[in-house]
């Protein structure tokens, strides 16, 4: 997991490793630009269409309905981890710049 994030937030190579945990915690707490916002909730959208017609839980009874639900549920999380996970490496990103724009300068 750690060379993942390392591959993919190449910013986080520059802070020493006993400095790399805090400094993500707090890049997560960078708040969202318009871009990533509108970005977001067009994935939401997105998501939201594409598993509304996935299964049609409208013509489903009882247990299948359940079934169906849960299917839905399954196949909303990876969508969801594609059309939304690159606005948030993209806000982990930007909060690690500014991090070290704010180290380097005094």
């Amino acid at each position: 997991m750690k060379l993942a994030l390392q591959a993919l937030l190449p910013a986080l190579r520059q802070f020493p490793p006993d400095e790399r945990e805090e400094a993500l915690r707090k890049a997560r707490g960078t708040p969202l630009d318009f871009l990533e916002l509108v970005g977001m909730a067009s994935g939401m959208v997105a998501v939201t269409v594409l598993t509304r017609y996935a299964l049609p839980l409208r013509d489903m009874a009882g247990l299948s309905r359940v079934t169906g639900i849960f299917m839905n549920f399954a196949l909303a999380l990876p969508l969801l981890a594609v059309f939304l996970g690159p606005f948030h490496i993209r806000r982990l990103r930007r909060g690690l710049r500014a991090m070290l724009h704010e180290r380097a300068s005094p």
